[in-house]
């Protein structure tokens, strides 16, 4: 049994059934191997989920930068759009990255620390992308500090929609807020 397949595991159990619902015999169970054998690999629980956490806060750190590398030809307005696009689809299709995002609004009192930060260094991260990207336009009415801290803003509440609600809800605050968004910003 690959470490990656108990990690598979562990992120859909952590995704449906929340830290405490997650119980390591019954990933053990589901990868075909005994929970003694689980324990070698994880003593815990919480070191299982404390390397899924780092390892999926560091994926979505380099998704992030590549995606501003090859995006920076395209206008401003696209390139922001379609990150909250992307965001969605990623969230909605990746397993990992709901797990980082539903860990991180919901996160159990054990790991907080922990989990706050590493999510702490995704958001510096997308930041210090962010902010290079407003650099670049003399478009917008703010600096880019201003128009990141107002991006990165739109984004969180966009993501409760998808960590509380629905997709749908995600995308008809896109909608409205895109637009609120989009106008204020630009001279």
């Amino acid at each position: 049994m690959s470490k990656q397949r108990i990690k598979d595991i562990a992120i859909q159990h952590f995704n449906r059934l929340g830290y405490e619902g997650t119980k390591m015999a019954q990933i053990a169970e589901e990868a075909g191997i005994r929970k003694q054998s689980l324990a070698y690999h994880y003593p815990t629980k919480k070191a299982l989920l404390l390397e899924l956490y780092e390892e999926v806060v560091q994926e979505e750190q380099q998704f992030v930068k590549e995606f501003f590398l090859e995006a920076n030809k395209l206008p401003l307005e696209q390139q922001l759009y379609n990150f909250l696009l992307d965001h969605k689809n990623r969230f909605l299709t990746h397993p990992n990255v709901a797990f980082m995002y539903i860990l991180s609004f919901i996160t159990p009192l054990e790991v907080h620390d922990f989990v706050l930060a590493q999510y702490r260094t995704y958001l510096g991260t997308l930041k210090t992308e962010l902010a290079a990207v407003f650099a670049k336009h003399e478009d917008i009415r703010l600096n880019p500090e201003e128009a990141t801290v107002a991006y990165v803003t739109l984004l969180d509440g966009l993501d409760v929609q998808l960590v509380y609600e629905t997709r749908q809800s995600y995308e008809h605050a896109l909608a409205i807020a895109w637009n609120v968004f989009w106008t204020g910003i630009r001279r």
